[in-house]
């Protein structure tokens, strides 16, 4: 897995090994990193990492609407057929790369095929 840091997301590229008669594939993940400023504030308020809030959690341990929880995965180069697990890493390392910016909804510009 290789990662890139683009406009507060964390954006990684990796490839799944082939499955059965499913070739391998290639993705790119992106998901939202933790502000600085609540670390921060966790840490002059004399409260330990542990007991602040995670990401995209309130006080009350809930998410907060909007934020994903979970990192949002693109499948790059569908119409590709990879020969190996290492052509698809390959491809994905290129496509990572490639990736100059990221939106606020999580999606890497230009993201290929």
């Amino acid at each position: 897995m290789l990662e890139k840091t683009i406009n507060g997301f964390s954006v990684v590229a990796y490839a799944t090994q082939p499955e059965g008669r499913t070739p391998p594939r290639a993705f790119l993940e992106t998901r939202r990193l933790a502000s600085k400023a609540k670390e921060g504030d966790a840490a002059r308020d004399g409260v330990e990492s542990e007991d602040a809030p995670q990401e995209g959690q309130p006080q009350d341990g809930l998410p907060q609407e909007g934020l994903p929880q979970e990192g949002l995965p693109f499948e790059i180069f569908v119409s590709r057929r990879f020969r190996s697990t290492i052509e698809a890493m390959s491809a994905a390392r290129n496509a990572l790369d490639r990736v100059k910016s990221v939106d606020e909804d999580g999606v890497p510009d230009p993201l290929p095929e």
